[in-house]
């Protein structure tokens, strides 16, 4: 493999396990440690990696690969009818106009509906950071998109929940992830990824897709939580030896003398 293929899979390797939120940090890094040189194949995976994600940018505006506009290489937000594009450096949405799809578009009679339904859900589920996006497809089809993110970097931790549905007649078919970041006194990540699929409970209609939506999304988080129960009660414990490789506690009193290590300790002072 040449130096140049092998610097653009480093760099596309950093850019995409980058943490929810530090994107523009390992940019600037990025930048800094190439000396500038590389800007463009830096930008170049950024925005190959936004696109293929799903991101969210000025806490209410999706960025992916379903609602890019082909014809002007920005983004659309079907739900407010703009168009938009973002500043891959400063990671601030820019360029926000006004979108006139001309009839193009195809949107179900349920649509308002639907969005209204989603804005109440974030509203009941999401205590922070919250934004979704409905792109219409073909033949009824329907990209359902969304995202809740709690970034605090002073408290040295980020988080993000990321779901995309996938609406076909009555089936909504989808995938959740969750991507967790502590970064105090250590590096620690969380990553989940679940397959979804759920029948509509009657015709499409905003109240029954956001029902089977919270459904899944539900059950995605009880299991979530059992991973944690079971990390912290089996896996953490199987972490450490319960007792040392003499099979005796250690005494920790008075009598720590007893032991080498402890004569040592003692002896030292």
């Amino acid at each position: 493999m040449s130096s140049v293929k092998k610097l653009d899979k480093i760099v596309a390797d950093l850019v995409s396990s980058a943490p929810p939120g530090e994107l523009a940090g390992v940019a600037e890094n990025l930048n800094i440690i190439l000396d500038g040189e590389q800007t463009s194949l830096v930008n170049h995976e950024l925005e190959a990696h936004i696109n293929e994600s799903i991101a969210i940018y000025s806490d209410s505006y999706i960025v992916s690969k379903y609602n890019r506009d082909p014809s002007t290489s920005k983004y659309i937000d079907h739900v407010n009818k703009k168009l938009f594009n973002i500043d891959l450096a400063t990671g601030k949405v820019i360029d926000v106009e006004s979108y006139n799809d001309g009839g193009s578009v195809s949107y179900p009679s349920y649509f308002a509906g639907l969005v209204s339904k989603l804005e109440q859900y974030g509203e009941d589920h999401f205590p922070s950071s919250y934004a979704f996006t409905v792109i219409p497809g073909d033949n009824g089809q329907l990209d359902i998109i969304i995202v809740g993110q709690r970034l605090n970097n002073e408290n040295f931790y980020t988080g993000q929940w990321k779901a995309h549905y996938k609406l076909s007649e009555s089936q909504l078919v989808g995938d959740i992830k969750l991507d967790i970041h502590y970064y105090e006194d250590g590096n620690v990540r969380l990553n989940f990824d679940e397959r979804a699929e759920e029948s509509l409970a009657g015709p499409a209609s905003g109240s029954s897709i956001v029902n089977a939506i919270n459904k899944v999304e539900s059950n995605a988080t009880i299991k979530i939580m059992d991973q944690f129960n079971d990390l912290n009660q089996r896996s953490f414990k199987n972490l450490r030896r319960l007792l040392p490789v003499t099979r005796s506690k250690i005494n920790w009193g008075k009598a720590i003398g007893n032991y080498r290590l402890g004569s040592d300790v003692v002896n030292s002072k």
